[in-house]
């Protein structure tokens, strides 16, 4: 008899940026085991902040994606997230989610992706009403962050938000995390030793490693032709630091050798355009599909990548294991003990710099552009580290694991 596994997040397909990546890959590789699988998920919106014109005032719809049974539900979606309105946005998720619950019936097991935090309360209430094993798995400690960013302050609000934070965790049967700093964060929340675990994120790394075709984006953007060409593409955050990018770019800027393109969107675009003013090496683009996002790695000749100072516990780049795939080299700003720093400094595969230190990074993107650094190797560093990552070890091995609980 199939095992009947509900996955929730609040992001899903066609959603296909953070969190996405991973909700998505998960369901679809249960149903291929021959599980029954129900997905509770929201109306996609992410990473454009911005629901599709025919799910505009939905309440609520269901469909059948790849053998997974999908349940959708309203959620709030501001076109800027303030604190206040995402919280808003998260709450409405997570009201709707609940309904939906009650429509997929009982499960076997409950699997969680959070943030938001908030969907624990769901997944306690519905483990103990089925008698269901609950597992949450953790992509990212956003009030962690936030507090550590400055970006909450401190106080009696943010502990009572830690303190329900930690319960959730805490009830949960097993609560997976995708970096060894990230568990000892979860451990310290109070969760024993024997019920986390830690489940790197993963990639289908043949799928993932296919180039496209050389030429396809420089013949669309030609501003960068025949210039060494520096890319981030993502969400454009304040957890993402990308001022140094901007500031880099001035740094180079009457040196006519360099181009960088800023692709994406977020709560940080209007701001980094702004900053960006007056500057003719660097162009921003939207968000791209994954045929226009391959076709972008296989023209530039660097990938940058950066978390603001504090952040690196918190959070991992989702996009890291792709860019390894493609075998890119990598220019990466961040804090020298955060997970991102060990991860790159361990396979060999980029030039990690010091957050903040611009200096370092103009020597690094120097060498890189003028031959010191071996980019071809770097790349190829990453390619060989990505393996241990790959889909079918990662997840048969979490998968065995959910089974083995009692």
């Amino acid at each position: 008899m199939a095992t009947k596994v509900l996955v929730s997040s609040i992001n899903f397909y066609p959603d296909h940026a953070g969190i996405a990546v991973y909700s998505t890959d998960f369901p679809k590789y249960l149903a291929e085991q021959g599980d029954e699988v129900t997905v509770v998920t929201a109306f996609p919106y992410y990473p454009k902040w911005e629901k599709r014109k025919e799910d505009k005032g939905r309440l609520f719809a269901s469909e059948t994606w790849e053998g997974c049974k999908v349940l959708r539900g309203y959620l709030y979606v501001p076109r800027r997230a303030s604190a206040m309105k995402r919280l808003i946005h998260e709450a409405t998720f997570c009201m709707f989610a609940a309904c939906n619950f009650f429509r997929a019936g009982r499960q076997d097991e409950i699997v969680l992706f959070t943030p938001p935090f908030f969907l624990g309360f769901v997944g306690v209430f519905f483990k103990v009403l089925w008698r269901s094993k609950l597992v949450i798995n953790i992509q990212d400690l956003p009030l962690d962050a936030a507090l550590a960013l400055g970006m909450v302050k401190k106080g009696f609000f943010a502990k009572t938000l830690q303190r329900l934070e930690a319960w959730i965790y805490r009830r949960a049967d097993q609560v997976a995390t995708i970096s060894p700093v990230m568990l000892d964060n979860v451990l310290e929340k109070g969760v024993s030793r024997d019920r986390a675990i830690l489940v790197p994120n993963w990639i289908d790394v043949k799928r993932a490693s296919e180039k496209a075709e050389k030429g396809l984006f420089a013949a669309k953007h030609p501003e960068g032709r025949g210039k060494f060409v520096t890319a981030y593409a993502g969400n454009l955050g304040i957890k993402q630091g990308l001022d140094l990018l901007i500031e880099l770019a001035r740094s180079v800027s009457a040196d006519e050798r360099y181009h960088f393109y800023l692709i994406g969107d977020g709560a940080d675009r209007d701001r980094l355009v702004e900053m960006a003013k007056g500057l003719r090496n660097v162009t921003f683009l939207p968000f791209m599909n994954s045929e226009n996002y391959l076709a972008m790695l296989r023209d530039v000749d660097l990938i940058f990548v950066a978390q603001r100072s504090g952040a690196g516990n918190n959070f991992f780049p989702s996009k890291l294991l792709g860019l390894m795939s493609q075998a890119m080299p990598l220019l990466i700003a961040a804090d020298e003990d955060s997970e991102l720093a060990k991860v790159i400094r361990s396979a060999g595969c980029g030039v990690v710099c010091p957050y903040g230190d611009i200096a370092v990074l103009k020597h690094a993107l120097e060498d890189y552009s003028g031959g010191k650094i071996d980019a071809r190797e770097y790349g190829q560093r990453g390619l060989k580290t990505v393996w241990q990552y790959d889909r079918a070890a990662i997840l048969g091995g979490w998968r065995d694991a959910i089974r083995l609980l009692k």
